[in-house]
């Protein structure tokens, strides 16, 4: 009888798995055949799930573009476009488009404001995030991000001319920028080299937990399974062995730590008569006045922050790294670049003080040069890999790092096809402050150090999961005179 039960559960399997899909792509309800498709993706939502989880799905699905047009059917549900109408109509103001069941995989106890797919919830759920990231209040934080950076200046001065990883590095500022801010914690990412902090899981057995490790790992088979939505719950059973759903435990165990922490901190101030906190994680505790507590649930709590470690961190990371490469091998854009800070920096008369903010957030070429990293190297999306890559949109020679091209009079007519930071009303909450850390940090870096590569024309490896991860950025940084 055990046999028989083994026997017809693997029937079932199959009939779900295999047979279904193939009857639906015949019977072809929605009248999808008619869009030329890339390999068996039309018939089955494994090809996804497989591209995925070999970090290869971007470029498969850019190819096909190359190949077979601006629409390209990639799921037997899923459609890609590459155009900028298409952006328009998809990601903009009043689109009838709602978020796909992709994004449900990283789903924990609770929605966050990326994963929401309901758009009254969804409006909730971003006002709550507009003060803390309005650029007002952004401005606010350059003494915590200016000290960050004299952490970094301390670790790249301290090598005398040893390579360092300029990757790990920006990741270590990254994260540690958001413990700070967000959980009013400083972690000492950038000193100890590491993103690991001691944690206990709910039992009480201590560990470590190395966080940009376990984000990954939980990425990468969250992100994989995700292209098939209707076998999610299977695809998850049968991929328990998987150490990214244990490194997803983890994760959610310390981003919890942190949070009660934070929480904590603002109970003993109001119960010693002082006012609560004020950070970025302020706005999930108390309302506009801090005068009353919103009592949102814990675990709301936890997947907002678990979202700004992708997010905030990791995202603004890859951007930096990214950035610093391209800029490392292209010294004629350090000449310019450096030009246009001398200018701007004149009014500084003490070369030691830190740069200030107010003069370089105005700065065209710096923003072109953040812009022309974010448009090659930091959005994964496959229509976004492709759009970005469109010369009909971006001019001759879209693969090459071009900053001038952000400054031709025509450049407006670009933004239609630049989707680094999405567009319309799902557009990212935090692109006031990504570009704010980025204006502080590359402009600082570029005017006191020269990077050199390994070796002329090295180049950087990229690791995808949900985002395009850098691996490594060895360069050396010679401090300038």
């Amino acid at each position: 009888m055990y046999k028989e039960i083994i026997v017809l559960v693997y029937i079932l399997i199959v009939l779900r798995v295999v047979l279904a899909p193939i009857y639906t792509y015949l019977r072809d309800p929605k009248g999808l055949k008619r869009f030329p498709g890339v390999s068996v993706a039309p018939i089955t939502d494994l090809w996804g799930v497989l591209q995925q989880y070999l970090r290869t799905r971007t470029l498969a699905v850019h190819k096909a573009h190359r190949k077979y047009g601006s629409i390209v059917r990639v799921g037997p549900n899923n459609i890609s476009f590459s155009t900028p109408e298409a952006i328009r109509d998809i990601y903009g103001h009043g689109t009838p488009a709602l978020k796909d069941d992709f994004y449900q995989t990283f789903n924990s106890t609770h929605l966050n404001v990326s994963d929401a797919q309901d758009r009254d919830v969804h409006s909730i759920k971003r006002k709550r995030f507009a003060i803390a990231f309005s650029q007002k209040r952004i401005v606010e934080l350059e003494p915590v991000v200016q000290d960050h950076l004299q952490r970094v200046f301390h670790i790249l001065d301290s090598a005398n001319g040893k390579e360092v990883d300029m990757k790990q590095i920006m990741m270590h500022l990254m994260y540690n920028l958001i413990f700070v801010t967000f959980f009013h914690h400083d972690p000492q990412f950038i000193e100890r080299g590491s993103t690991s902090v001691p944690i206990k899981t709910p039992a009480g057995t201590p560990y470590t937990g190395e966080i940009h490790h376990l984000l990954s790992s939980t990425l990468h088979i969250s992100t994989s399974l995700g292209w098939a939505p209707r076998i999610r719950s299977l695809l998850k059973h049968l991929t328990c062995w998987h150490s990214g759903w244990k490194h997803g435990t983890q994760l959610q165990h310390i981003t919890t730590h942190f949070v009660r922490e934070r929480v904590n901190m603002d109970i003993e101030r109001v119960d010693a008569g002082l006012p609560p906190l004020d950070d970025l994680m302020t706005t999930l505790i108390w309302n506009r006045n801090h005068e009353r507590p919103l009592c949102l649930e814990l675990g709301e709590l936890v997947t907002e922050a678990q979202n700004l470690f992708s997010a905030a961190g990791g995202n603004t990371e890859i951007a930096l790294t990214s950035i610093i490469w391209y800029l490392a091998g292209n010294p004629h854009i350090v000449r310019r670049l450096r030009a246009e800070l001398a200018v701007a920096l004149s009014p500084q008369t003490d070369p030691s003080a830190p740069i200030s903010y107010d003069l370089v957030k105005n700065l065209p070429y710096l923003r072109a040069c953040i812009d022309e990293g974010l448009r090659l190297r930091t959005t994964v999306s496959v229509s976004t890999y492709t759009v970005h890559r469109d010369p009909d949109i971006f001019g001759a020679d879209p693969e090459r790092y071009i900053p001038e091209r952000w400054l031709q009079p025509d450049a407006r007519d670009m933004q239609r096809g630049f989707l680094a930071f999405s567009q319309g009303g799902r557009g990212c909450l935090g692109r006031n402050i990504a570009y704010f850390q980025m204006q502080l940090v590359i402009a600082a870096l570029v005017w006191r150090y020269d990077f050199a590569l390994r070796e002329e024309g090295w180049e950087l490896e990229v690791m995808e999961t949900f985002s395009a991860h850098t691996v490594s950025l060895p360069v050396v940084a010679t401090r300038r005179e």
